[in-house]
């Protein structure tokens, strides 16, 4: 069956836009792009009269958790139910993306084709089966590891079909919001009871091993203070608390820097991008790679690099450094801009979009149960604020995410002849107020909600 969708702004993924475009979707292909239809010439098909709307290739989110049976995060923490994950890719299709890269790096390519078999969304996999961040892992961990993982390796899951290596640390394992999120409240309510907040187990974090995790001294006063705004006086003493933060917080901290070195390494022996974890607790190696001549030309892109455990300062000069070397930039939306539950501020998101050329591609990494900002209110946004055109815009979540990761979404990223279509109808007014939704020429989101097609 033919469908041809006319009358809205044609955003075609390449930076160009046409007022009142059309486009033949036919065989799971683009059959045909017009500057305008002509309703004289007839249609045998379905016909979708996309007047105030946008349409767009489908999305393509780079960095995406939880969308795989595999084990979860850098820390390979057990996986999520198989309605968790299904209902992460319902809600990534609904809102426009059609493709995903995993990278919860130690899913195997079983788990990625197994996701990929029971969901429309396309789903790729990435790699970081790699010692030292496997040593990271069981540290952190683990809980999601089956043994397997010990006969893996990135050069073998690339042949299996890996496209990329990555996430190369994480929150989990580097002292980050993972840790504040799950792990050192866990450790705390299991010694006094208590269970305290992120905010809170981040700032008794912090007073222990500083900002950038490098225990480089404790601050005994804001400790003191910490504890008692967390109701923790009483129930530990202050050496006591230190010892439980520090002994929580630093085993996977090294392996997880050495890891970091291994996998981009890895990338410039074999030749595909690495994605790494940039965070103030990353950036002296990232610093330290960037100046390495021996990976010097490793295609490596920096994920998001609007994190805010930097300042806005710091983040500006690590993404322009990094663009000097020849890295690549991801902005990722987290929460910033409508749930706002763990990132509360788009100053950094601001600040580095605003700059030409730090920020490449866009992604959304994983909010509190999968309760991330969506991708095209990310699109959305880079317009509204005017840090790019509709175009540029809707290219960092689509052909430039093809351009900087080949292997992630083949013949996709684009309206144009010949390609795969994967295409998504979406209000003007309100990106996020997407209508429709074809992967590979099937409709698998009509008039906002799911079909029969989204899942499999």
């Amino acid at each position: 069956m033919s469908t041809l969708i006319h009358g809205g702004t044609l955003v075609t993924g390449d930076g160009r836009t046409l007022d009142r475009g059309a486009i033949v979707l036919k065989s799971g292909r683009i059959a045909d792009v017009f500057d305008r239809w002509d309703p004289r010439l007839g249609f045998e098909g379905e016909i979708i009269d996309a007047s105030g709307c946008i349409v767009m290739p489908g999305l393509i989110n780079c960095h995406a958790h939880g969308v795989t049976p595999g084990p979860l995060f850098p820390s390979a923490a057990p996986a999520l139910p198989d309605h968790a994950w299904l209902a992460n890719l319902d809600r990534h299709l609904l809102a426009g993306t059609t493709t995903v890269l995993n990278l919860c790096g130690f899913a195997t390519m079983d788990e990625v084709r197994e996701a990929n078999k029971r969901h429309a969304v396309r789903i790729a996999g990435a790699t970081t089966h790699l010692p030292s961040a496997l040593l990271a892992a069981q540290k952190a961990d683990g809980g999601g590891l089956t043994g397997r993982e010990a006969h893996l390796s990135v050069e073998k899951m690339l042949d299996d079909g890996a496209v990329a290596i990555g996430e190369l640390g994480g929150g989990q394992t580097l002292g980050g919001g993972g840790q504040d999120l799950v792990y050192l409240p866990a450790a705390i309510e299991r010694r006094t009871g208590v269970r305290i907040s992120q905010a809170q187990a981040r700032r008794l974090k912090e007073a222990v091993l500083g900002r950038f995790v490098d225990a480089a001294g404790t601050d005994i006063e804001e400790l003191t203070r910490a504890a008692a705004d967390a109701g923790l006086t009483g129930h530990l003493g202050t050496a006591e608390l230190a010892t439980l933060v520090f002994d929580t917080v630093m085993p996977s901290v090294a392996p997880a820097i050495e890891g970091i070195r291994e996998g981009v390494r890895a990338a410039k022996r074999f030749g595909v991008p690495a994605l790494v974890h940039s965070a103030s607790a990353t950036a002296a190696v990232l610093r330290e790679l960037m100046e390495d001549p021996d990976v010097r030309g490793a295609s490596v892109i920096a994920a998001h690099v609007n994190h805010p455990s930097h300042t806005p300062d710091e983040a500006l000069d690590l993404a322009a450094l990094g663009r000097d070397r020849g890295w690549s930039g991801e902005a990722s939306v987290f929460d910033l801009l409508h749930r706002r539950h763990t990132v509360t501020t788009r100053e950094h998101w601001d600040r580095l979009l605003a700059e030409p050329g730090l920020v490449e591609v866009l992604g959304t990494d994983y909010g509190h149960g999968g309760e991330h900002d969506e991708l095209i209110s990310a699109v959305q946004d880079l317009v509204a604020q005017g840090h790019r055109s509709l175009g540029d815009a809707v290219s960092m979540a689509t052909a430039a995410v093809v351009r900087l990761i080949p292997g992630i979404a083949p013949q996709r990223g684009e309206l144009r002849k010949g390609l795969v279509a994967d295409v998504v109808v979406a209000e003007a007014s309100d990106f996020r107020v997407v209508r429709d939704v074809f992967v590979e020429g099937e409709q698998v989101v009509r008039d906002g909600g799911l079909t029969a097609g989204a899942r499999r």
